[in-house]
């Protein structure tokens, strides 16, 4: 098994997360790219989704020299649980509005009731890692914090 940690210092946010690698290998693969590069984003909450802190990732934000790979659906959803972390993937070009390129957005759900449902319509993300059972309790009162907090930098580690 292997692990990412999920960091936001404002809030205290430090969740240890379980890469479900058997389920959505080419996600996880992605994550583990950016945790082992310490990479960090901008995140806020969700408008559109519920408990959710969006980290939406352009290609043009992520890590030089780091690839851009088409993410195919593997353990999708429009319906994301307490404890998800999802990743969705929109190829350049695909929906009007997005910046040039890919578009990546990885997002913390920590509250039942999520849907992804944006202003363009449904999608699906792939559920790619879980919150540890042991954090997310105080991941979940974290991520409430960065609601009322406002924009943050979320940062992913190897753990």
């Amino acid at each position: 098994m292997r692990f990412i940690r999920l960091i936001e210092p404002q809030s205290g946010l430090s969740a240890r997360c379980r890469l479900l690698d058997d389920a959505a290998p080419e996600s996880t693969a992605f994550l583990w790219e950016l945790a082992e590069r310490k990479a960090g984003f901008e995140a806020m909450h969700a408008i559109w989704t519920g408990p959710e802190i969006s980290v939406p990732m352009p290609s043009s934000a992520l890590p030089e020299a780091m690839a851009r790979p088409a993410i195919p659906p593997e353990n999708a959803t429009s319906y994301p649980d307490a404890g998800d972390i999802v990743l969705a993937y929109l190829a350049a070009g695909s929906t009007k509005g997005l910046p040039p390129g890919p578009f990546y957005d990885i997002g913390l759900f920590y509250g039942g009731g999520g849907r992804l449902l944006m202003p363009f319509g449904w999608i699906q993300a792939n559920v790619c890692a879980r919150i540890v059972d042991e954090d997310l309790a105080k991941a979940q009162a974290d991520c409430r914090t960065i609601r009322r907090n406002g924009v943050c930098t979320l940062s992913l580690e190897t753990a």
